[in-house]
């Protein structure tokens, strides 16, 4: 593979989401290619599941956010119905860029994993240990996991959900990209998400496997690698650290 500074690197984020990681990219001398594959959509206010979830915001005890997006669409939510966290709540997030997002908010954050940045790890807290009969609201998006909710449930907390936005496949690929992509191919690419690879997957059509086979992918956890692999991809594939932007940065140290 070639030097680091080299490098080109398929960033898969959606564009809101992408500035971070590419300017961290960029810094360390390789070049971040932007191509998201992926939108995300607020939920509609009147959505009946949002509308249940309201009816049991006040009783929350522990409040989890499992993502930056849970954060930026959960607070815009409430802000938007004219209601908010119950003060006795203990507010969790998954990681430090979720945490950031709760701070920018004036939202106070209790716990945040160390090291990884997932359910399980949220799953580890001193905070989610004795919750039988305590109220666990869940703030996160359509089609996520459900490992958190059906272990919380197995240790017997009240667990209702706060779905607040939808991941949408993006059907428009950036054509410049694209055009390079078949005639010159890229280094690296970079996936931090399941629904990402298969959105990723759905874009490239036909070509997929044969436009992906010599690249090396950065995954932000083995059970994205483990899905890419079921997809038929059968290139290298390095785990990040966790999910933050600069362990996937460093993780392009191990291609060098």
């Amino acid at each position: 593979m070639a030097d680091p500074a080299q490098l080109s690197v398929v960033v898969t984020r959606a564009v809101h989401q992408a500035d971070e990681l590419c300017n961290l990219i960029s810094q360390a001398g390789a070049e971040a290619v932007r191509f998201p594959v992926t939108e995300i959509e607020a939920v509609e206010d009147s959505d009946p599941a949002l509308l249940r979830a309201f009816e049991t915001l006040d009783e929350a005890d522990v409040a989890i956010f499992v993502s930056p997006n849970a954060a930026t669409y959960g607070l815009s939510l409430l802000e938007r119905q004219g209601r908010e966290l119950p003060k006795r709540a203990r507010v969790l997030a998954v990681g430090p860029g979720t945490a950031r997002q709760l701070h920018e908010r004036g939202v106070s954050v209790s716990a945040v994993p160390q090291g990884k940045y997932d359910s399980e790890a949220l799953l580890a807290l001193p905070d989610l240990q004795d919750v039988a009969g305590r109220s666990v609201l869940i703030i996160r998006g359509q089609a996520g996991r459900e490992i958190l909710a059906e272990e919380l449930d197995c240790r017997q907390a009240v667990v209702s959900h706060l779905v607040c936005y939808r991941r949408v496949a993006l059907d428009n690929p950036d054509p410049k990209v694209l055009s390079r992509w078949h005639d010159q191919g890229f280094d690296v690419l970079i996936l931090t998400s399941a629904s990402a690879a298969e959105h990723l997957w759905q874009l490239l059509g036909a070509n997929a496997i044969e436009l992906l086979k010599n690249m090396t992918f950065v995954v932000s956890s083995e059970r994205i690698g483990e899905h890419c692999r079921s997809m038929g991809f059968a290139g290298s594939i390095v785990v990040a650290e966790n999910a933050g932007m600069s362990a996937l940065v460093s993780a392009l140290e191990q291609i060098a």
